[in-house]
């Protein structure tokens, strides 16, 4: 690989439009052909169903996409009905499918314009066209320029000898993403553009992280990952900061030379862990957001409703391969399980987005995209019905600040511990949520501004809470709202500075007598106050629990709901009450969960993470029906149901969407759904979508209730209002 210079980068992608139409491919380039017809409104507001196809394939042997062909790629794209691709320049591989003068071409093109073919054959289906760039990932760059690399603690190489080259985007590396993306505006037209792997794939401690810490921060990089270290958590800060300026690096590029195509970079790492180092401002770095993600139906509920909260732009795009495993290049995901994706995501209003991986030698499966058509085409009636925005009683609050677990403070760089308690209890509260039939909505920083459209908020256990986020808090009780709060929240600031007392101790009701992270084996018990929220467990037969959870004492005119009862003491650890568990005995005066007036609201506090421990689900939803009565949206249904509504003004109708997301597929329908709602509006019908049967329906004081007819996978109603 050759030794670039700035000027080299910019000297070369001066020169690459000429390149490019000098080349030897079979199609002109884009820009010549395809720039008259690119379309005029955004191409993402439109598109729901979109497509990509992973090209990281080397070219060490000269079969490598040596029977590539546009024609079959582009009628593959019609076969399973999609609206946009993403095709790829470059990727993790470093290798280009055009003539670039910046990097270096893949071999097995022989020189051709692939690329300039991709976006001609695609734009000439109606299919608009999204060209990948991978970031970061890099293994030609990283070969080349090892000094680009990022570095371990000790000096190493991040990951050497492996399949990747990851590049620290620090380092001169900046200059070279700078070159080739101003090489591929200048080259070809295209609706837009995404960045792969914009985050963090470790630690880096090479010279050039070295240096800006120190410049920016003083002294030299910590080792030790210690999050009440103000010097730790501002290298962390230091991290993100750096992360956001490099993608505004490459997103200004494509901004100043293709001001109408989208700019997207990769979105699903925002709901994962601290070293990836992905917070709200990335977000600002996008038009609209778009991640891929793998897990079961609640982790797509939750990251699908994070997204939109975060988005620039509506629609996001939910994102999922259709392999069975990113590993397995040849078995397919059932029908029934796309089916079922694909429905969640009409569900929460986000384009679908299937990921298909080409063949080495450059075919495409022809079976994977028939399967997706089928797909697509039995949920085509449903698309033009999207759009509107969410109604929801409950918000589940996300902090991308605390996407770590402090029980784990003191490990070195090394060995680093990802774990993260906040984004498990909130994916908790969300799963609670989901079966008790709350609608609901993330919020994040972003949306603090936004919250007098809810009537409760979830704080589940927020590790790190600045001053703006406890006002915003402050504020939305003592306008009237509820709020439940867990474990940590308001206890570290997000500088990582240990407060004595909770920052929201006056609308929690509660201050703390200890902190300690640490499980602790005890038991729940109810008091008269909370006898209602704990069905199954009383004084005498407590709810137990090991889990971490705060010493807290309740404030003067604050209710304590449950107190602390602590196992039969043993002398010594040969001691026992009963072989098998550790039964309660000593009753104390210390509470566990606290209710407090604030305000015009009202607040729960629970030390304990009642949305974490499974024995405890009926009394975090108890809590959550006392926070939240009169809901607008009640469905009697199965916990594999979910539920949600948005309001389309324009259209004068509530649409009420329900996904029956089973763990073992195909779905068992499921009968005897009822619904009630209470918009204020007068709802004057209520009709299935798309065949607009009409339901029967029925008015009691403020509420509609209807029945529901058989739930297969997906059903959508219009309420319709005067």
């Amino acid at each position: 690989m050759p030794r670039f210079s700035r000027r080299t980068f910019l000297e070369a992608s001066a020169s690459a439009a000429v390149a490019a139409a000098t080349t030897a491919s079979a199609a002109q380039p884009a820009r010549a052909t395809n720039a008259a017809s690119a379309p005029k409104a955004p191409w993402f507001e439109k598109a729901y169903r979109r497509a990509v196809i992973d090209m990281h394939i080397p070219d060490w042997d000269d079969k490598f996409l040596s029977q590539f062909d546009p024609a079959e790629y582009a009628e593959r794209l019609v076969q399973s009905r999609a609206q946009s691709i993403v095709c790829y320049c470059q990727s993790h591989v470093g290798l280009f499918n055009f003539p670039t003068k910046v990097g270096k071409q893949h071999a097995g093109l022989r020189g051709r314009n692939v690329l300039g073919e991709m976006i001609e054959r695609c734009r000439g289906r109606g299919i608009a066209v999204v060209l990948y760039t991978s970031l970061i990932y890099d293994r030609w760059a990283g070969d080349g320029h090892p000094e680009w690399r990022m570095r371990t603690w000790e000096g190493k190489i991040h990951g050497e000898g492996g399949r990747h080259a990851v590049l620290c985007p620090n380092s001169p590396y900046r200059e070279y993403v700078r070159s080739f993306v101003s090489e591929i505006c200048d080259s070809f037209a295209f609706d837009g553009i995404r960045f792969d792997m914009t985050f963090w794939p470790g630690l880096c401690y090479c010279e050039h992280c070295a240096k800006r810490y120190a410049d920016e921060v003083g002294g030299e990089l910590p080792v030790t990952i210690d999050w009440f270290d103000t010097k730790w958590v501002a290298f962390q800060r230091c991290r993100e900061r750096w992360l956001v300026e490099f993608a505004e690096l490459a997103t200004n590029v494509v901004r100043a030379k293709r001001p109408a195509a989208s700019v997207e970079h990769q979105s699903s790492t925002y709901p994962l862990h601290w070293m990836f180092g992905v917070t709200g401002p990335l977000a600002r770095q996008n038009d609209f957001l778009q991640g891929d993600f793998y897990g079961d139906p609640l982790q797509g509920s939750f990251v699908r409703k994070l997204l939109e909260d975060l988005t620039p732009r509506k629609p996001f795009g939910y994102e999922t391969s259709f392999s069975v495993a990113l590993r397995d290049h040849t078995a397919m995901k059932g029908e029934s399980l796309l089916e079922a994706k694909a429905s969640a995501a009409i569900a929460d209003n986000a384009a679908f987005i299937f990921i298909d991986a080409i063949d080495p030698i450059g075919t495409v499966n022809p079976r994977a995209h028939a399967r997706m058509g089928t797909v697509f085409d039995r949920l085509m009636p449903y698309y033009e019905h999207l759009g509107g925005e969410r109604i929801s009683d409950v918000g589940v609050y996300y902090s991308l600040e605390s996407k770590l677990d402090l029980a784990t403070n003191g490990r070195p760089a090394s060995s680093p511990d990802t774990s993260d308690s906040h984004t498990d209890c909130a994916m908790q509260a969300a799963s609670r949520l989901i079966g008790g039939h709350f609608p609901f909505r993330v919020v994040t920083r972003t949306s603090l501004a936004a919250l007098d459209g809810l009537r409760a908020l979830v704080l589940p256990n927020v590790n790190m809470m600045d001053e703006d986020e406890c006002g915003a808090m402050r504020r939305f009780v003592e306008r009237g709202g509820s709020l439940y709060a867990s474990g940590t929240t308001s206890v570290v600031d997000t500088s990582g500075r240990l407060r004595s007392d909770f920052a929201l101790a006056d609308v929690f009701g509660v201050h703390l007598l200890e902190a300690n992270w640490g499980a602790r084996t005890r038991y729940l018990r109810p008091t008269d106050s909370g006898k209602p929220f704990f069905a199954e467990f009383d004084e005498r037969y407590p709810a137990f629990c090991t889990a971490p959870g705060f010493r807290i004492r309740a404030a003067e005119g604050a209710d304590a709901l449950a107190m602390t009862t602590l196992p039969w003491p043993a002398p010594d650890p040969s001691r026992f009450a009963s072989i098998h568990s550790d039964p309660p005995w000593v009753a104390t005066d210390e509470p566990e969960i606290v209710r407090n007036r604030f305000g015009k609201g009202v607040c729960v506090y629970a030390a304990t993470t009642l949305e974490r421990q499974e024995i405890l689900r009926d009394v975090f939803l108890a809590l959550l029906r006392d926070l939240c009565p009169n809901r607008r949206v009640e469905i009697s249904a199965p916990s594999c149901v979910e539920g949600t509504l948005f309001h389309q003004p324009d259209r004068k109708r509530y649409v009420l969407s329900l996904v029956n997301f089973q763990k073992d597929l195909p779905n068992i329908p499921i009968d005897g759904i009822e619904a009630r709602v209470r918009l204020g509006e007068t709802i004057t019908a209520v009709t299935s979508i798309p065949d607009g049967r009409i339901l029967r329906m029925a008015r009691k004081s403020d509420e509609t209730v209807f029945g529901l007819p058989r739930l297969g996978t997906l059903a959508v109603y219009a309420l319709e209002y005067r």
